[in-house]
């Protein structure tokens, strides 16, 4: 007769063949959880032959959870993102509970207080610490990459609105700076330094 030695780490492959329904279900918990693989619990099916008049249907099996385990959490978290995420981001937008600009600018007071709160200004670094170059990287190349030259041609209005406004301020100051005397070493220095103030003074403006 032949045996065979379990050795550490083999699986183990019972013979349930001897076994009713569910007692072959009990065994297979039972080896699934020795072998280290997680089952979920399965649907029950309804047994309409052996239900009572009058009796409801056996309940799937259900585990109370305070709070889901972290793989389960980001899954769920993911998956309502997918399903229905940009459909609700839609309509948020569409029906904001009050006029965000002006919201924005009735906050000004409250965002510049919060500017010199040292626990505050803190926190830009904190976040920065939870990250590092490789992630920066990543992220960049798998969505700012593909989102860049969308989100600039969508934005055309904007930048007429900006080149609109700065080209005729740019125009006057390099007039200015045209007009001015460039024979010597003084004045070209002197021109230098009066383009780059004039640059400056310009900057937010537009």
């Amino acid at each position: 007769m032949r045996t065979s030695i379990l050795r550490f780490g083999d699986e183990i492959e019972p013979n349930v063949d001897n076994l009713n329904e569910d007692e072959k279900a009990v065994m297979e918990r039972l080896v699934n959880k020795i072998n280290g693989e997680e089952t979920q619990p399965q649907p029950q099916v309804t047994d309409e032959e052996n239900r009572a008049f009058g009796e409801a249907p056996a309940p799937n099996p259900a585990t109370v959870t305070r709070v889901l385990d972290p793989k389960d959490w980001v899954d769920k978290q993911i998956d309502t993102m997918i399903a229905v995420g940009r459909e609700n981001y839609v309509r948020g937008v569409k029906h904001p509970k009050k006029d965000p600009i002006k919201a924005g600018i009735a906050a000004q007071p409250k965002y510049e207080a919060k500017m010199k709160d040292p626990k505050v200004l803190a926190r830009r670094k904190t976040q920065l610490q939870k990250t590092n170059m490789d992630e920066w990287v990543q992220m960049a190349e798998t969505l700012g990459a593909d989102k860049i030259v969308d989100g600039v041609v969508k934005r055309r209005y904007k930048i007429e609105r900006w080149v609109a406004k700065y080209q005729p301020m740019l125009k006057a100051h390099l007039a200015a700076i045209d007009a001015m005397p460039d024979v010597t070493e003084a004045d070209r220095e002197a021109k230098m330094l009066a383009n780059k103030r004039g640059l400056q003074k310009l900057k937010g403006k537009a």
